[in-house]
């Protein structure tokens, strides 16, 4: 087996420094770019829907964020009910539009979650979307009856995130 060394190719020098003069000290320029990017940042994500999705399996966590993300919304994923309530609570996950659910989690399940939300002054106004693989026609309608928007059986498709742009509340 023949192994190939590879050259490391100089950098060039910038022209000033070509004949070993360095730049002064008058050309450098402190510029606050970090307030204005902030601020442009800002301004796009108040403009941008953010959806809160909470699913204890990493591979449905990643199939609903791709498929929101494709429709131009803002995603932010969680591993559990618990950490969702925690950052919701906490503000930490500021200016959530829609949170999206499984209903079968470790811990606390979706439905806990909708109840907590529901019942939270502070949250109440947020719509919750409950996901289940399940077809159990008496859950559905006890997450509905809770307050939940919608109820969508997985696995999630693109046609179910564009009947849920309706439902999303600014």
């Amino acid at each position: 087996m023949r192994l190939l060394r590879l050259r490391r190719r100089r950098r060039p020098c910038p022209r000033r420094w070509r004949w070993g003069v360095a730049p002064k000290a008058v050309d450098r320029k402190v510029v606050p770019v970090a307030a204005a990017a902030a601020a442009a940042a800002a301004d796009e994500v108040s403009n941008e829907v953010h959806v809160l999705a909470v699913d204890d399996s990493s591979v449905d966590r990643a199939v609903i964020a791709k498929i929101l993300r494709s429709s131009k919304y803002r995603v932010t994923t969680v591993e559990s009910a618990t950490r969702a309530l925690e950052l919701l609570c906490l503000g930490l996950v500021p200016n959530v539009n829609m949170i999206i659910t499984d209903y079968w989690m470790p811990g606390m399940t979706g439905y806990e979650l909708l109840k907590r939300v529901k019942e939270s002054s502070k949250l109440r106004e947020i719509p919750v979307v409950i996901m289940s693989s399940e077809n159990v026609p008496n859950r559905i309608s006890r997450c509905l009856e809770e307050g939940a928007e919608d109820f969508l059986l997985k696995p999630v498709r693109p046609s179910d995130v564009s009947r849920l742009c309706s439902r999303i509340r600014w």
